[in-house]
């Protein structure tokens, strides 16, 4: 492991975070509220230094990126983006401590969406504007955007893009890793214009369209209002939330094979169709569980339907199911009082999660689909022991070797979600809460279950249980791997 060109590279990247905080300053400038401007200033002075003394105290011979190097610089780089980022939260004061600050800014830029504030809005423009904007910049990926915008930094990119980047079955858009980040931010950020204006014409304030958007991009589900989108009772801005969302939600390459006329691309891909088709039976299921049961759960068994009959279910359980399967996390209902089928079965969409290459959380749909063709294969062989059969994905055939790290992958991640539970328990967590927090927080949606439901926040939830989540919210958006490999002592060794 060579440790000066880590240190180096984290120096890089943290001047390059110190920069990003001159935006949140602005905007608090910009809105005059003078505890919050000097919070952004120490901040930036902070991360500056750091960055600055890393960068230039150390002077790494070589600056060729191994695997080893590139799983330290992002795990690492990170917790140091949560670490900074939560300064603004401690000094400003809107955070009674550290460990709420470094959740809330954790669950920023892992585009989670869980906060522990009990009242947004009465919380300063700077600091609404951060929150949303760490959720947008970390949607996509800090680490593409540095690599994106400097290319000639003086390290290798492609490790780095690698271990944060970490999907299965991503189709490179050009040979050098850079010109791929830039078509990405692009991509990105021309999504972002687009849904700005699309909001304010809506009905939103420009200050809370450009926030949303950030949030609806990133999947991240972070809001300037208590209630989420269910604030502005608008269904014209709920549907534009929703498509956005669904698009954010799937492989980005296939945005920019649309836009090249490689079409048919993105009709055989296997992954998109069955995503579609899961959204849509999972709208249809929520649907109808709560207009035929809905009554059975609302006013004491009164016999009247609370969402005004077929239509108003659909509109709250299509929005539901979409934001929850994004890893979103916007609520336009409570769905902690719908009947038991849709809670546990929305718990279910947590783990599933977008498509592999977009910004949705979870374990992917591509993970899924590899999962029950490799057991639907598995079933065959004990019936037809000398078949020979292939796992295909979008008319494909799939390596033995991916499916091997994806069945690795969710055995660990069901592991991990076990382990975590139990932990929470320990610390007195009522179980419910225990698992539906953990679940969300590992794919990166935001509110579970009881205790943390769609109108409840993490305020309440022990210290010790913060930091689990918080290193569940990183587990989760750096794909295991890459969190859990920093604390193997092979990954140091020579």
């Amino acid at each position: 492991m060579n440790i000066p060109l880590v240190l180096y590279t984290l120096g890089n990247l943290i001047i390059l975070l110190s920069g990003i905080l001159l935006i949140p300053f602005g905007v608090s400038l910009f809105y005059g509220t003078k505890e919050e401007m000097w919070a952004f200033v120490i901040s930036i002075v902070a991360s500056g230094i750091v960055g600055l003394a890393l960068k230039f105290s150390l002077k790494p011979g070589n600056k060729d990126i191994t695997i080893r190097e590139g799983l330290a610089i992002v795990a690492f780089w990170w917790m140091s983006c949560a670490f900074f980022g939560a300064l603004p939260y401690w000094l400003s004061g809107v955070c009674d401590s550290f460990c709420d600050s470094y959740f809330e800014s954790m669950s920023g830029f892992t585009t989670t969406g869980a906060s522990i504030f009990n009242d947004i809005e009465i919380l300063p423009h700077g600091i609404l504007f951060w929150r949303s904007i760490s959720q947008w910049l970390g949607g996509m990926g800090i680490v593409v955007f540095f690599v994106a915008v400097l290319p000639n930094i003086g390290v290798g990119g492609h490790k780095l893009f690698s271990a944060e980047a970490a999907d299965i079955i991503t189709d490179k858009i050009k040979p050098r890793i850079a010109q791929t980040a830039k078509i990405l931010w692009i991509i990105y950020l021309s999504l972002t214009a687009i849904l700005i204006p699309l909001l304010w014409f809506g009905g939103m304030d420009f200050f809370d369209a450009v926030c949303h958007a950030f949030t609806t991009l990133s999947t991240g589900g972070f809001s300037t209002k208590n209630q989420s989108i269910a604030a502005y009772n608008n269904l014209f801005i709920e549907i534009v939330v929703m498509v956005f969302m669904f698009i954010s939600a799937c492989n980005f390459t296939l945005y920019y094979q649309l836009v090249t006329g490689r079409i048919r691309k993105v009709f055989v891909n296997s992954e998109l169709r069955f995503f579609v088709g899961l959204v849509l039976c999972a709208i249809c299921l929520v649907t109808l569980a709560l207009f035929f049961f809905e009554a059975s759960f609302f006013n004491g068994g009164v016999k009247e339907h609370k969402y005004e009959g077929v239509g108003g279910s659909l509109r709250y359980a299509s929005f539901q199911a979409v934001s929850i399967i994004t890893s979103t996390g916007y609520c336009t209902a409570d769905f902690d009082i719908w009947p038991n089928f849709c809670r546990f079965f929305l718990v279910l969409l947590m783990f599933i999660g977008g498509c592999a290459g977009s910004t949705a959380g979870g374990m992917k749909v591509a993970r899924i689909m590899l999962l029950f063709k490799s057991s639907v294969r598995e079933m065959v062989h004990l019936i037809r022991p000398r078949a020979i059969m292939h796992v295909k994905l979008s008319g494909k055939p799939v390596s033995e070797d991916i499916i091997t790290n994806t069945l690795g992958f969710i055995v660990i991640y069901l592991g991990l979600f076990g382990i975590f539970s139990l932990i929470l328990t320990l610390f007195g967590t009522e179980l419910i809460t225990s698992f539906s927090a953990v679940a969300s927080m590992m794919g990166n949606v935001g509110p579970g279950l009881v205790d943390v439901g769609a109108v409840k926040n993490y305020s309440e939830i022990a210290y010790p249980c913060k930091w689990v989540l918080a290193f569940c919210m990183l587990v989760g958006r750096l794909e295991i791997y890459t969190v859990i490999l920093i604390f193997v002592p092979l990954t140091w060794k020579k």
